[in-house]
């Protein structure tokens, strides 16, 4: 189970980091993320960034756990 965790987080940590870029992107050019709109305005590229930071932190965590748990076996 660990290990699907740490696929996934991971997996989901390097998409948030590439749709950070592009709305980085698109921001920096002074275009609308328009893919990114929603009821409550636009999603700016910080939302993603702090995705790649909770996804990267669960996948450093259960890599730990997983080192930890052969360690003590």
């Amino acid at each position: 189970m660990e290990k699907h965790i740490l696929r996934l987080s991971y997996g989901l940590c390097l998409l948030c980091a590439v749709l950070a870029l592009i709305t980085r992107c698109l921001t920096a050019l002074n275009l609308p993320a328009i893919m990114f709109a929603g009821n409550m305005g636009a999603i700016s590229y910080h939302a993603f960034m702090d995705g790649v930071i909770l996804f990267f932190m669960t996948t450093l965590s259960t890599a730990a756990y997983i080192w930890a748990k052969k360690q003590f076996e």
